[in-house]
């Protein structure tokens, strides 16, 4: 007669499933309180010797660039650009464009362009400096310069009273610019995105 049955709910002994199951289990059970006891004090141990990393706050006032002959700044439409002009210091800000859009009407397409207002504000803590119109520059996204017209031709800012131009022009949707210039260079120019819909 043989050791080996053949009945169903029987195994040989020592190779049942029941057997396999437990022997997984147990492993598992010892791979979870391994894992439980690294996780303690060993993690913090690893925290208080890596030390903390420290996350930077915004500054306190926005960081502002500082133009020169030779040191443009190219910065968003709204930023201010100190100035150091040698004897002549200061900062000069654009702001804009002021949109004169329809009100929208349901159904229909939103214009392709719009008239709008763009001011140039320069501002002097030493010396005096000249803001005309003819040293500013309108530029389209293809480099295209868009025509404008000036409140006045030009102004002069000292630490008393500021230079201030209201430039109105036409403004296609997409990208433009707005340079002023010294000495036939730019010297601050202001990024901006035309948005109509």
């Amino acid at each position: 007669m043989s050791n080996r049955s053949t009945g169903r709910g029987r195994a040989l002994r020592g190779r049942g499933h029941g057997r396999r199951r437990t022997a997984g289990l147990l492993l598992l059970l010892g791979l979870l309180a391994g894992a439980t006891g690294c996780s303690g004090s060993e993690t913090s141990d690893d925290v208080s010797r890596l030390g903390r990393v420290p996350i930077p706050s915004a500054p306190a006032s926005p960081i502002v660039p500082t133009a020169s002959a030779g040191h443009a700044q190219l910065v968003a439409m709204g930023d201010a650009v100190a100035l150091d002009l040698g004897t002549s210091q200061g900062r000069i800000t654009a702001t804009g464009p002021e949109l004169d859009l329809p009100a929208p009407s349901a159904g229909a397409a939103p214009p392709d362009r719009s008239k709008g207002t763009v001011k140039v504000r320069l501002h002097t803590t030493a010396g005096s400096v000249d803001l005309t119109a003819d040293a500013l520059v309108l530029s389209d996204e293809l480099g295209h310069a868009v025509p404008f017209t000036a409140d006045r031709p030009s102004a002069t800012a000292t630490p008393a009273q500021d230079a201030v131009l209201t430039l109105t022009a036409v403004f296609e949707a997409g990208h433009s610019t707005l340079s002023w210039r010294v000495s036939g260079k730019p010297l601050a120019t202001w990024d901006f995105e035309v948005e109509l819909d």
